[in-house]
Parts: structure tokens; C-alpha cells; sequence
């Protein structure tokens, strides 16, 4: 058993780099790839990552870089290099910490915080008479001291607060758009700006008024900026993995495999390195469980909202193909589901390729884990028949029950009570529709089950195998059950599980519109082996 006095602390709730290193705790090195920026001249950054993902870490350890806080980097790889240690004046902007209610307390709350930072360097700002005139003056004034570092964390949060308020984000946009528009007429006083948020929004001015902003998202040597590469894991929390294995009973291969398969996976570039969400890892080895630590701390209500918009997406998730293009600046009143996902780490690059241009690039996305894959088909399900999180998973239970007693009243009368939220204009003879459902909740009960399975008669909408039992789905729209079962005998979509040697159950299922309400007709057959 590792000696606990020895170990370092697991950063739980720290993202503050002084209190990091002065506290003893894990701190995963990243400042080789930030040396690289800066020897090669770059200067202008912004960086989108999922939330928790480590963006507040990044700017504290830059933050202190730029203060010539060396001693703090001592046992750092940058500590080491010929780095210019240099002082230079800092601005440094939360944007999660402002007041977003209104557009003005916004305006108010950002105006105070300049006001701060000028008098922390016994400079007044307070005649300047607006907002971008204050951060103006406030760079010019700190550049004759030294060139200036510009840090903004988490500059799109309240927009994304506001989505579904759109007239008090669409107030708040024009505030920013005349805020960063002053960075264009600065650029040139500057040393640093780095900028990180979740998505990229159109008129901002960011990525319009400055044209040599270098957009990390989806850059190679970004791919490892933030999260853990499986060598850090292995330099950085070798000894909390051995307590891990001790603790499941497994070996460290084996504890290895479990951690990649739950937390890994998340690839942000053509590179194939792909990282570990690091707020999971760290309570994994906090708590030494494995469990859904990310998806915990709720997803986004614009999400659900835009997903209960964009339903229509949702089955495609797994198939996906986003060009390079797709992933630019959107507007607020039009975000595309698929493209904002990715953004915000519940899909991720499984591979990519080129257009038939030879230029524009494919990424075919997927889930990046099992603690993503699975809670995120939770709250699709939720979002599809607008239920809570808590009657998805009360009905996901009795669907297992039904599977197991091959009780398919159960299964129907469970269905038919998960689907009655859903909306009547979106029941009519949607067959996609109800198919991916279907696979998400296939996916959530555990069972082996297949969507649109080929056979040598045709396509069988579902097939789903519990140790004990095979069942055969043939889903129908504006008919009966009967036809819907008499299709699958008449194909004998069954041989084609005789061999397994299991009982069969057949199952005709029937979507119908009796006005407002959704009417379910089954009828089931029973094939003993």
C-alpha cells in the first residue's frame, strides 16, 4: 500500500497554480508546449476546451510565468530552459465571475473589475467615459511600463448562460463586440492575449477584428494543452493507481484498461494523441470509484434546449462527420447541435479525413468513454421525451425487469409512459426518430442490442439478447402490432438466431396518433428452442 504521508494531494478543488505547487499537490507539467509558443514569436492565443478541463489552471500558470514568479517553476521543464524570465504588466479577466442577469450589470461588473486592476498598478481610469475607452487606456498606460499580457478566462459563459434569454445575450454580445474591438487597435502594445472559452461566437470581434489570433482548438501541437496524455498518468499518479488496484482488487493492467476505458479518449486534433478528462481522473483517485464525476455536475440547460431543437441530429451522433468549416464562429439564435457537442467534450475526433478538394477535413466523431457515452445518452433520452433524469432512469429499470420476466406489458405500458411528454408534431411518422430512442435505451439497460440488423429477407429493426432470452422488434407507424409481428414471421427474421439456442420472443409494435395522444398496439409471439 502506498505510504499516504509521501503522496502528493490530489487537486480536487484547486485551479490556482501558487497554491498548487506551494500546497505539495499533483501538478501535471505542461509548460514545455507554452516555451514553444512563445520561442517561436507567437503572441495572440485563443484556446476552446469543455468546461473542467483545466482552462483556469492554464491561465494561473500563465498568469505567474508573465509575473517572473521563476521560484514557483523550479522543478518545471520550463524552469530548466533558457527561458527570458521578464516582468510584464497583466490584466487578468474571470468572465465566469461577472454578473450576467442584465446586460448593464454585466457592462457594470466588468467596468469595476478594469478599475481594480488599474489601481493595483496606481493607475486612474476612472475619467476614460466608457468601457472600451477604460481598457484602452488602461493597455496604453501599462505598456510604457512593458509590453502588455492580456488573460481572459471563460469568455463566452455569459452567453452560453443566456441562450435561452437570447434578447439579454444579444445585449451582452454588442457590450464584448466593443470590448475586444479595442484589441485590434493595441495589438501591437501587447506581449500575450490569451483567450479561453467553451465555443467561438460571431461578432465578438475576436475572431473577426484580429486577424493573427492563433485559434488552438484544433491544433496538433495543442492536442496535449490540457488533460492527461497516458504517459502523464503513469509519471503523475503512479502510486494512486496502485491504491485503486488494491482497492477494486485488480491488477495494474488491468486498473489501467479501467481508467482508459471510463475517462480517456477525448482527441481534439488529427494528431492521434487523445487525453483524459482531468476532473474525473483526480476524483477517481480522490474517491477510488469509478463513477460519472464530469457529467455529475450537470449538463448545460442550453444544451437540453438545443437538443429538444435539434432532435433530428441526435441519431447521427455516433456517425457523424463535422468539416473544418462546420466548427468556425456561430451566431447565438443558430448553433449547430453536432459542432457544439464537440466543443463541449460529449463527442469527440474517432478519425478524420479529406474532402474530395483535398483540403477541407472530415473528423468522424464519437463518444469519447464510457462515463460520457453512457450519462450523455441519459440526458438524450431525457431531452427526446422531455422527462427528468429521474423518470429516465425509474423507467430504464422496468424495462430491464420486463426484459428479464419477458414481461412486454410491462416493456409497452413503461414505453408508452416515457414517450406521453413528448410533443404530438414530433410522433407522426418519424421512424428515425423512435429507432435511435430505441438505441439509447438499448445502450442504457446493458443488453446487446443492434438497430436495423440485415438479414437474408430484409432489415430487422431491433434485436436486443439478454443471457436468457432473444428478442425480435419490428416497429410500425399508423398500422397494428399484428402487421408489424406478421412481418417478422413471414420473413422468418428469427432463423437467423436458432443456432444460439435461446428462447425467442417476438415482439410487433405499433406507433399510432389517437389526436394529441400516442397510442401503442403490440402483440407478441413466444418461440420456445
Amino acid at each position: 500500500m502506498p505510504n499516504k504521508d509521501k503522496l502528493k494531494l490530489l487537486p480536487t478543488d484547486v485551479s490556482d497554480f501558487p497554491t498548487m505547487i506551494e500546497g505539495n499537490y499533483v501538478y501535471v507539467d505542461k509548460t514545455k508546449i507554452l516555451y514553444q509558443y512563445f520561442s517561436e514569436g507567437k503572441r495572440l492565443f485563443f484556446l476552446s476546451r469543455p468546461r473542467r478541463f483545466g482552462k483556469s489552471l492554464l491561465l494561473s500558470t500563465l498568469h505567474e510565468l508573465f509575473s517572473n514568479n521563476k521560484k514557483l517553476f523550479k522543478d518545471t521543464w520550463i524552469g530548466s530552459s533558457d527561458y527570458n524570465w521578464v516582468e510584464y504588466p497583466i490584466i487578468k479577466l474571470d468572465f465566469s465571475t461577472l454578473s450576467f442577469e442584465t446586460s448593464q450589470e454585466f457592462k457594470i461588473d466588468l467596468i469595476w473589475k478594469l478599475e481594480n486592476i488599474a489601481e493595483n498598478y496606481d493607475i486612474d481610469i476612472s475619467k476614460a467615459p466608457s468601457l472600451p475607452t477604460k481598457f484602452e487606456f488602461l493597455i496604453q498606460q501599462l505598456s510604457k511600463r512593458n509590453k502588455v499580457v492580456i488573460l481572459i478566462d471563460e469568455y463566452d459563459y455569459p452567453l452560453l448562460k443566456n441562450l435561452e434569454r437570447e434578447h439579454i445575450a444579444q445585449a451582452i454580445l454588442e457590450i464584448m463586440a466593443s470590448f475586444f474591438g479595442v484589441l485590434k487597435n493595441v495589438s501591437g502594445q501587447l506581449h500575450c492575449l490569451f483567450i479561453t472559452g467553451v465555443t467561438k461566437f460571431a461578432k465578438t470581434t475576436l475572431f473577426s477584428g484580429l486577424n493573427n489570433l492563433n485559434d488552438l482548438f484544433v491544433y496538433p501541437d495543442a492536442a496535449s494543452l490540457l488533460g492527461y496524455t497516458q504517459q502523464e498518468l503513469k509519471d503523475n499518479f503512479s502510486e494512486y493507481i496502485e491504491a485503486l488496484a488494491i482497492k477494486k482488487n485488480l491488477s495494474i493492467e488491468e486498473t489501467y484498461d479501467a481508467i482508459k476505458d471510463w475517462y480517456n479518449g477525448y482527441r481534439f486534433s488529427t494528431e492521434e494523441t487523445k487525453v483524459y478528462n482531468p476532473y474525473s481522473v483526480i476524483h477517481l483517485f480522490d474517491l477510488k470509484e469509478f463513477n460519472n464525476f464530469w457529467l455529475e455536475t450537470g449538463t448545460p440547460g442550453f444544451l437540453i434546449q438545443l437538443m429538444k431543437k435539434q432532435y433530428y441530429e441526435i441519431e447521427d451522433i455516433e456517425t457523424a462527420e463535422l468539416n473544418s468549416q462546420s466548427l468556425g464562429t456561430f451566431e447565438i439564435h443558430e448553433l449547430p447541435l453536432l459542432a457544439v457537442l464537440f466543443q463541449t467534450g460529449y463527442i469527440t475526433i474517432a478519425d478524420f479525413s479529406y474532402d474530395s478538394d483535398g483540403k477541407t477535413i472530415l473528423y468522424k466523431m464519437t463518444y469519447p468513454n464510457r462515463e460520457v457515452s453512457i450519462s450523455f445518452k441519459k440526458y438524450i433520452v431525457t431531452s427526446i421525451t422531455q422527462n427528468t433524469i429521474r423518470n429516465v432512469e425509474r423507467a430504464i429499470n422496468h424495462f430491464h425487469d420486463a426484459l428479464i420476466k419477458n414481461d412486454i406489458e410491462l416493456f409497452c405500458n413503461t414505453l408508452k409512459s416515457l414517450l406521453a411528454n413528448i410533443p404530438y408534431q414530433i410522433h407522426i411518422g418519424n421512424e428515425a426518430y423512435y429507432h435511435s430512442l430505441f438505441q439509447f435505451l438499448i445502450d442504457l439497460l446493458g443488453f446487446h442490442g443492434q438497430s436495423e440488423v440485415s438479414s437474408d429477407k430484409g432489415r430487422i429493426d431491433l434485436v436486443l439478447q439478454t443471457k436468457q432470452r432473444i428478442f425480435i422488434f419490428e416497429f410500425k407507424f399508423k398500422s397494428t402490432g399484428e402487421k408489424a409481428l406478421n412481418q417478422i414471421v413471414e420473413k422468418r427474421y428469427y432463423e437467423k438466431y436458432l443456432h444460439l439456442k435461446k428462447p425467442i420472443t417476438l415482439v410487433g409494435l405499433s406507433f399510432n396518433n389517437k389526436g394529441k395522444e400516442l397510442v401503442l398496439d403490440w402483440v407478441k409471439k413466444d418461440l420456445e428452442n
